[in-house]
């Protein structure tokens, strides 16, 4: 009887953990970087951005509304500002 709750635990605990894993990785999408704005060139609008794991990745844009310490995401060579959920109440 042991042995089989036992077992039970553990594919209960394989399971949660296994979803969690999941949950985590689906947030990271493939060819997408999020950061900030350290470095703006006006002659070029080449942007420096720095993610969280501190690499830079250089990108131009043709839109200039960008200024440093703006948190973008680039996705497939373009440039958006990241907007981030209002939360909480007043």
């Amino acid at each position: 009887m042991k042995k089989k709750i036992t077992i039970s635990l553990f594919v209960i605990i394989v399971f949660v953990f296994g979803i969690a894993g999941i949950g985590l990785t689906i947030h990271e999408e493939k060819g997408t970087i999020r950061g900030t704005v350290t470095e703006i060139k006006i002659i070029e609008i080449e942007l420096t951005v720095k993610d969280d794991k501190g690499k830079e990745t250089k990108v131009k844009s043709k839109d200039g509304a960008f200024k440093p310490g703006d948190h973008v995401i680039i996705k497939d060579g373009k440039v958006s500002k990241e907007v981030k959920p209002i939360t909480g109440g007043y």
